[in-house]
Formats: C-alpha cells, sequence, structure tokens
C-alpha cells in the first residue's frame, strides 16, 4: 500500500509541475524530476520487498526501469528540443560547433575569469543528463552489458542528438555536448555493472 502512495505522489508531483509550467523557477523544476524518482524509487523497493525472491520479482523491476526509461525519455525530449518547461531560450538559428573542447575551454574560462559557477553547472549537467541513459541500458536488454556494443552506443546517442538539434534548428549543436553525454553514459553504464557484478558475485556466495 505504501509503494502505491509513493507513485500517487511522484505522480501528483509531475501533473502540478505541467500545470505551474513556467511559473516555477529554474530550480524548481530541475528538482522535480530528481524528487520523481527518488519517490518512485522508494516505492518500487518498498514493492520489491514485499514481493517473494524469483521471476515476480524479476519481472516487477523489470517494469519499473521501464517506466523510468519512458519518463527519462519524455523529460530528455523537453529538455534538449523544446526547453519550454525549463526557461531555455532556443537559438533557432541550427548554430553549430565542431572543434572539440572549444566550448568546455570556454566555460572553464569564463568561471576562471568571473567565478560564477553557472558555466560548471552547464558542464555537469552536461555530463549528469546521460547517466540515465548508461545506467538503463544494460539494465534493460541484456546484450548491452557488452562493453564493446554499449559504448558505441553511448557515443553515437549525442552525436545523434546533436545531428537532430542542428536540423531542426531546436538548438545548437556542439561536439562539446556530445563528448560531456559521452562521459555521463559511461559513467552510469559503469556504475550499473558494477553493481550487477557484485550482485551477481554476492548470489554466487549465497548458493554455495
Amino acid at each position: 500500500m505504501v509503494h502505491l502512495i509513493c507513485y500517487g505522489a511522484a505522480l501528483a508531483l509531475n501533473l502540478g509541475w505541467l500545470l505551474l509550467g513556467d511559473h516555477l523557477s529554474l530550480w524548481t523544476q530541475v528538482s522535480v524530476p530528481v524528487f520523481t524518482v527518488l519517490i518512485a524509487g522508494i516505492g518500487v523497493a518498498l514493492r520489491l520487498w514485499e514481493l517473494p525472491r524469483g521471476e515476480a520479482r524479476r519481472r516487477y523491476l523489470r517494469g519499473a526501469m521501464w517506466v523510468f526509461l519512458v519518463y527519462y525519455l519524455a523529460i530528455l525530449s523537453v529538455l534538449l528540443f523544446f526547453g519550454g518547461l525549463f526557461h531555455m531560450d532556443r537559438g533557432w538559428g541550427g548554430n553549430i560547433n565542431l572543434e572539440p573542447f572549444h566550448t568546455i575551454r570556454n566555460y572553464i574560462r569564463y568561471y576562471r575569469n568571473t567565478g560564477s559557477h553557472v558555466s560548471i553547472f552547464n558542464l555537469l549537467g552536461n555530463v549528469v543528463i546521460m547517466v540515465p541513459m548508461g545506467v538503463l541500458l544494460p539494465g534493460l536488454f541484456r546484450p548491452l552489458r557488452r562493453f564493446w556494443l554499449t559504448i558505441p552506443l553511448l557515443a553515437a546517442i549525442p552525436m545523434a542528438v546533436e545531428y537532430l538539434q542542428w536540423r531542426t534548428a531546436t538548438g545548437a549543436a556542439d561536439v562539446d555536448d556530445a563528448i560531456l553525454n559521452f562521459i555521463g553514459g559511461v559513467l552510469g553504464y559503469i556504475f550499473v555493472r558494477t553493481c550487477q557484478m557484485l550482485h551477481a558475485h554476492w548470489e554466487k556466495k549465497r548458493a554455495q
């Protein structure tokens, strides 16, 4: 029952977010997906605790991960191609930067000159935004647990996004964004694969 309350709270939080829209500050809006995943994640954990070990638990966890993937892709689409909920002004000129590390250097230079953390938040944001992709893909698709399959995919996804932003003129296509996104995806992949290997090792020891 408690897990249903968690799911209801997460849903209500997002409905309020959609209704209030641009009336909310940027930081409030950014915190909504974070709290949604936290609250819903607590609900999933409580439900998994109640279920018996075995296939029922695995099915429930897999279903929860699919829901999180759909939610993540919805947030990602808004953030990258629309930006309305996030107070982002899109450059409709289809600007493009193909020089690696040019934007990153400018952000670092801006931070050194002004002491403003906005540039650092932008850099970290481009890393963090793709961490869930690196976590969810190997968690949902067994073949993507293989390093040689997942790493090229995690590189191709940001490049495809930047290309679409350029072609649709919904933002500036920047190779540095793709680099930072790739780093985030790899960090997520390393995290989930480490957890999976530790869990497999623990299960093996339990079975002995």
